[in-house]
């Protein structure tokens, strides 16, 4: 097993891995359950039966997560768009955002009429620097997004005091660290708000869908009338045949709100979320042991506070001479072919991205580290590490074989 298997040689595997997302027998049920309802939206009329499934998990996961409030939307962009609309941002305003996270931090600031202010990451946590957000400070800045990358927890101690400082809000995007901790609190619950994504490949999915969570009861009522076109959910359950909703008005809305089929689903995931969170906790525990005995790898570290971590992605750092002029891309690819799974980069830094061109962000400073984070970085998805430890065994051996190979890579970097 010398010739690595991108050039011809034979891979380490070849069985399927955990498939992702997991259907439940709980989940069937209450998809079955809405289908039969008649009622497929929060804002379709009441079928006498309860609370629509948006009510119960909007309820579910404010108590998940220790809050006051919970608000579903359509998608983790129009969560944060929601959060920003309801803290009065817009036109004019400025965002800071951190260089290295998905697209949608950014794109969303734009899509209110705000700037994006993209700033560096620590290279440790691949978070956003505090000391970096500090000097983009400028009176045009509204808020803070702390985006929880991949495996860790961004450095709340130090962001909470800049937000406080500076008088502007903190806003948590958690699309990858549901059930994550910090200080002996939910991540999400300690800025002004939470978002989250309930995307397909999120470790809580309904295949799109998100959420805002607070603890401010009028922050929480401007963010449900900003998704829900100016609605609000009636004090009184409307009887069969009428609808939950009535107007409101007051902010600028438009309909972000989740179908009752993807509100179903996460109720009934949403019970998984915990014990899955643990066993990839486990299974990345015997590779991160592993990879160290191999070396030549390095591991993101979470920041001071963090108590528990979710694994959304596992980054993994190409260090030592072994890979001295490698790129982490063609790295990437040899252990996809590997593993027989997709195996990539970092997002890119923001300030690359086509969406963001034409002077739609604005960049104070170069984003060195997300560079370099994005250059000498690979990343393995969360449900790789779902199955049994035999699978992490090939992850590792997977890692061991293109190390002892690297060189074999050399041109294509």
């Amino acid at each position: 097993m010398s010739e690595l298997a991108v050039t011809g040689g034979r891979a380490i595997r070849s069985t399927p891995w955990p498939q992702w997302p997991r259907t439940t027998a709980a989940a069937e049920a209450a998809v079955t359950d809405v289908l039969r309802s008649g009622r497929w939206a929060v804002s379709g009329l009441s079928n006498g039966a309860g609370d629509a499934y948006d009510t119960r998990f909007a309820r579910a996961f404010a108590q998940y997560n220790g809050v006051g409030f919970c608000i579903p939307t359509a998608n983790g962009t129009s969560a944060l768009m929601c959060a920003m609309r309801a803290l009065g941002i817009g036109a004019g305003d400025e965002v800071i955002v951190p260089g290295l996270t998905w697209v949608a931090c950014a794109s969303a600031v734009v899509a209110i009429g705000a700037t994006p202010v993209l700033v560096d990451i620590d290279p440790h946590s691949l978070c956003i620097d505090p000391a970096a957000a500090r000097d983009a400070l400028t009176p045009r800045t509204r808020a803070i997004m702390a985006v929880h990358l991949f495996n860790a927890v961004a450095d709340l101690d130090s962001l909470t005091a800049l937000a406080n400082d500076a008088g502007i809000a903190l806003i948590e995007d958690c699309a990858q660290a549901h059930g994550a901790r910090w200080r002996g609190k939910r991540v999400g619950s300690i800025g002004t708000v939470g978002t989250f994504s309930m995307q397909n490949g999120k470790v809580l999915t309904a295949g799109e869908g998100g959420a805002c969570i607070c603890s401010d009861a009028e922050l929480a009522d401007r963010i449900y009338r900003a998704r829900s076109d100016g609605r609000r959910l009636s004090a009184q359950r409307a009887p069969a045949g009428r609808m939950d909703l009535e107007e409101a008005g007051g902010v600028f809305a438009q309909n972000f709100c989740l179908s009752e089929i993807q509100a179903a689903v996460l109720c009934a995931r949403l019970h998984d979320l915990d014990d899955e969170n643990r066993l990839r906790a486990q299974r990345v525990e015997r590779l991160r042991r592993s990879l160290s005995e191999i070396g030549g790898f390095g591991l993101q570290r979470s920041s001071a506070g963090s108590e528990q971590t979710t694994l959304y992605h596992f980054p993994v750092r190409l260090e030592g001479p072994a890979f001295d002029g490698i790129d982490a891309a063609p790295v990437g690819t040899a252990l996809s072919a590997e593993l027989g799974c997709w195996v990539h980069q970092p997002y890119a830094p923001l300030d690359r991205h086509a969406l963001l061109e034409a002077g739609r962000a604005s960049v104070p400073r170069p984003l060195r580290n997300a560079d370099e984070a994005h250059r000498r970085h690979v990343v393995l998805p969360h449900w790789l590490f779902l199955g049994a430890e035999r699978d992490i065994d090939d992850i590792a051996s997977a890692f061991d074989k293109v190390k002892r190979n690297a060189r074999q890579l050399e041109a294509a970097s």
